[in-house]
């Protein structure tokens, strides 16, 4: 049963049920211990009896814990900031690619030594059609996160590494923001502008 739970959890990462039974699991065994002991004047009755318990329910606590941990969903990209970063004293090198509108898909790409930065901080597409191939071949993972003025996510790339992931949007002209959602990349300067025309 249990190894069907954490495939369940695998398989189907948005839902709760493993967690919801391991938890309910937990509590009918505090209920049924409780139920015992209430009713025995000597409970546990002995030592072996007592280390029995101990370890049955440290059992299902770590089958709680494990479900809370295999279906925890991503937390929400971090809230933008407008900040210069300098790391060590230097800026990151960002070069000014993109910067006239395309027509065709848009590169982007994260810095291969594993700053945390965009090649660019600005793209234009010529378009409503906006396709972003995104480039990681940085040995850390990255993600392309495009939200709108208001801070709603309009779509994203899976977060990986190693490798091209493109992103296709159909977007009103404007300008919206891309950045990278993985906690603390955007805040250290992984984002820029994306201008549709």
């Amino acid at each position: 049963m249990f190894h069907a739970l954490v495939a369940a959890a695998v398989f189907h990462d948005a839902s709760k049920t493993p967690f919801f039974i391991a938890a309910g699991l937990l509590v009918a065994w505090a209920v049924f211990v409780s139920a015992i002991g209430i009713r025995s004047e000597r409970f546990p009755s002995s030592a072996r009896q007592g280390r029995l318990l101990t370890a049955g329910t440290a059992v299902l606590v770590a089958f709680a814990v494990a479900m809370a941990v295999v279906t925890a969903k991503t937390p929400p990209p971090a809230p933008r900031y407008e900040t210069d970063v300098v790391t060590n004293g230097v800026a990151p090198q960002v070069t000014p690619v993109n910067a006239a509108p395309t027509n065709g898909p848009l590169q982007l790409s994260a810095n291969p030594q594993g700053a945390l930065a965009y090649n660019t901080t600005a793209l234009s597409a010529g378009s409503s059609h906006v396709t972003i191939d995104f480039a990681n071949h940085s040995p850390l993972d990255h993600n392309v996160t495009v939200a709108n003025a208001q801070g709603k996510v309009l779509g994203h790339t899976p977060t990986f590494t190693g490798g091209t992931r493109t992103l296709t949007l159909n977007l009103a002209p404007g300008t919206y923001t891309f950045y990278c959602s993985v906690p603390g990349h955007e805040t250290a300067g992984m984002k820029g502008t994306l201008t549709v025309r």
